[in-house]
């Protein structure tokens, strides 16, 4: 049903944007004369002139009216950002704006046959100017509105802030455009005021009317006004009803991550009660599943929820969600729970929607922490453009190394770097060294200097994700198991040997080590201590399967 909802709220929208967008073209041709604006709309506009393109943009304002008020009713807090409130606001204020030039053109053409053509509709601005303002209003509120809406639509959407200066442009240029065509009609039209012939033409069905039609009509635009504010009204008596309703349901408790509690009332989603707390939450798309900046990781509690609807379970599998990942816009908890916000509240649009920021979920990898040896006194005796050259053909050799053992490289930081290996990772730090030693050949031949490096290996359970800065984000792993590898290279230059891997990591993946070798390290900021197996670059282990 919410997806039919939305479909329907965002096949309405684009049919009247359509429709607004070719009728202030249509206006933006009195640049030229009457008489092109009046071509253009017998041509062009006449999409929406005949019956079923009639009903088609009525159905689209009625429905699209519908769905607002129904959002309203839905609501359990008023708490929204400028943007939406202004959205709001304009959106009410359009019908009761478009009540008087629907009835002024629609009315008296079905009433009294009049043909609402720009000759009629010019000639009647100018000798009513309440007209006029009302209709420059409207077409800034209808413009407004749409504009919004669309921007909220289209900046989810791939490769949108690449046209974004071009939008804004025509967002301009189109409603100017139209209210100088309208300007240079209303000059043109004035031409004819004084002429009574003209005028009795252009009015001649007015005229014929019989008075009871006429003030029908007249009386028409009071009589939608009261209807309008009388459901806008009703819509708030019963949200307020329906919100005493569910605060007799009882509530539930939510935990941040900072240990804080919050309550709410059963049936408010979990965005809802964060912000009806003053709670920042991540939204961008106002709560309407169409992107996945208010996810949330839920602890405790997860069990008890019930499974994502169909518009969640969608926007979810975009970003290869865990099942511990929810929307708070769409998640109505009945029990309590514990959360951990993925996007920061102030966090750019352009970080946010993409599935990285602190998510990840846990697996069980491999870490490789691989260090230059003496690059700090390479310096002293290479020039500098030498050394970042060394550098260079240093990380190239292990780059390739890991894509011929699909190893993914996770971090780089000075002279190290760390790689992150799936199950059966022997044999790849063989190919490491063997690609450096032959590094080692060249660069002793052309600078008189080699390479050398330490490699720390230990695998176990860690958070992979897509993490790091917004704009460059890497799928990296975080956790002990990760920090127990970085230790473990470091602890080769206190022993004075090439690679050390963990006893825990050479068991889990079957391959035989020699005991003499088996040391227990004291690992700094651990209190256990680590058996590991140390080795030199000729005395790697080999793997059973060998």
């Amino acid at each position: 049903m919410k997806r039919f909802e939305a479909q329907l709220r965002l096949a309405t929208g684009l049919i009247l944007a359509v429709y607004v967008l070719q009728h202030l073209v249509n206006h933006a041709f009195g640049l030229a004369s009457i008489e092109a604006a009046e071509a253009y709309r017998k041509t062009v506009g006449a999409l929406f002139q005949n019956l079923p393109g009639l009903v088609l943009l009525y159905g689209s304002i009625l429905f699209h009216a519908l769905i607002a008020l129904r959002s309203i009713y839905r609501r359990s807090s008023l708490h929204m950002s400028f943007w939406q409130w202004l959205q709001l606001l304009l959106g009410l204020s359009i019908l009761p704006l478009l009540v008087g030039h629907t009835v002024g053109n629609r009315g008296f053409d079905l009433l009294g046959d009049i043909d609402p053509n720009y000759y009629y509709v010019v000639t009647s601005l100018l000798l009513n100017p309440a007209f006029l303002v009302k209709l420059v209003l409207l077409i800034t509120v209808i413009w407004v509105h749409m504009a919004i809406g669309l921007h909220f639509w289209l900046r989810i959407k791939d490769g949108y802030d690449r046209f974004v200066p071009y939008i804004y442009a025509l967002a301009i240029l189109v409603p100017a455009l139209a209210y100088v065509g309208l300007f240079r009609m209303l000059l043109q039209a004035s031409g004819w005021l004084d002429d009574q012939a003209r005028l009795d033409q252009i009015y001649a069905a007015n005229i014929a009317m019989s008075r009871d039609d006429v003030e029908f009509l007249r009386g028409l635009e009071a009589q939608a006004w009261t209807v309008m504010a009388a459901l806008l009204i009703l819509t708030l008596v019963a949200r307020q009803f329906r919100i005493w309703i569910q605060a007799r349901q009882g509530t539930y408790s939510i935990t941040q991550a900072d240990g804080n509690k919050i309550r709410a009332m059963h049936g408010v989603s979990l965005l809802e009660a964060l912000r009806n707390a003053r709670i920042p939450q991540a939204s961008v798309c106002g709560g309407r599943a169409r992107c996945t900046t208010c996810r949330v990781r839920v602890g405790s509690g997860l069990d008890q929820l019930d499974p994502p609807n169909e518009l969640e379970a969608r926007a979810l599998a975009r970003i290869k969600a865990g099942k511990e990942i929810r929307l708070a816009c769409q998640l109505h908890p009945k029990s309590d729970l514990a959360i951990t916000p993925l996007v920061m509240a102030n966090q750019p649009l352009a970080s946010a929607l993409h599935a990285g920021g602190v998510q990840g979920h846990e697996e069980y990898v491999v870490a490789m922490f691989v260090d230059m040896r003496g690059s700090t006194n390479l310096g002293e005796r290479v020039l500098a453009y030498d050394v970042v050259f060394i550098l260079n053909r240093f990380f190239t050799e292990l780059s390739s190394a890991l894509g011929d053992s699909h190893g993914h490289y996770a971090q780089f930081a000075g002279d190290g770097l760390m790689a992150l290996y799936g199950l059966d990772p022997a044999r790849k730090q063989r190919e490491m060294f063997r690609r450096i030693d032959q590094l080692n050949q060249q660069l002793q031949r052309e600078f008189g200097e080699t390479v050398q490096m330490g490699i720390g290996i230990h695998g176990g359970e860690a958070i992979v994700g897509t993490m790091g800065p917004p704009k460059t984000p890497l799928l990296t792993a975080v956790g002990d198991n990760i920090n127990i590898a970085a230790r473990l290279e470091a602890q080769t230059k206190v022993i004075g040997c090439d690679l050390i891997v963990s006893v825990e990591t050479l068991e889990h993946e079957a391959i035989t080590y020699p005991g003499e070798r088996v040391r227990t390290l004291e690992v700094r900021g651990r209190e256990n201590q680590v058996r590991a197996c140390c080795f030199d670059s000729d005395g790697l282990p080999a793997n059973d399967a060998d």
